[in-house]
């Protein structure tokens, strides 16, 4: 039997990493940063996720971030799972935990077809601040980390 490997080809496996910034207590303003990780040696490519920046947290009050993922890529991706967590804060004290700073689901329909060379909001984020939150935490900014995972769209 043959097989023809052109229309065969294996999926390639698409990731991402990003991050936004909580500011808490009237915090300065920030902005987001986005970071990413490549292994794209191994048939893994690499797209960005990054959030909008949250402002004026305090014990009690909801935010949400709005996500958007950029695709550098000559071809369309679907974004298949979206994923965000607190990753630090600016405050030594201020630890990053739920008890600190919770993140709730992801807010939005996936998959999400982004097109080649382009950017696509991708639903939000809710964050909390838990009236649990040390007082270490005031002022501190809170930076969130996202992971999604994607895959190539056929033509």
């Amino acid at each position: 039997m043959r097989v023809d490997l052109i229309s065969r080809r294996p999926v390639r496996r698409l990731m991402a990493a990003g991050a936004a910034v909580a500011c808490v207590w009237a915090a300065a303003g920030s902005r987001s940063d986005a970071s990413t990780i490549g292994v794209a040696d191994r048939g893994i490519y690499v797209f960005s996720v990054n959030g909008t920046s949250m402002e004026g947290l305090h014990p009690g009050a909801v935010r949400r971030t709005r996500v958007t993922v950029t695709n550098p890529y000559p071809f369309r991706i679907a974004v298949r799972h979206v994923e965000a967590r607190v990753a630090g804060s600016s405050r030594r004290h201020c630890k990053p935990t739920a008890t600190n700073l919770a993140v709730g689901s992801y807010l939005g329909s996936l998959p999400l077809t982004v097109p080649a060379h382009g950017r696509k909001a991708a639903g939000k984020f809710e964050v909390r601040m838990p009236n649990t939150v040390a007082d270490a935490c005031q002022k501190a900014t809170f930076r969130l980390t996202f992971t999604a995972t994607a895959d190539r769209v056929g033509r």
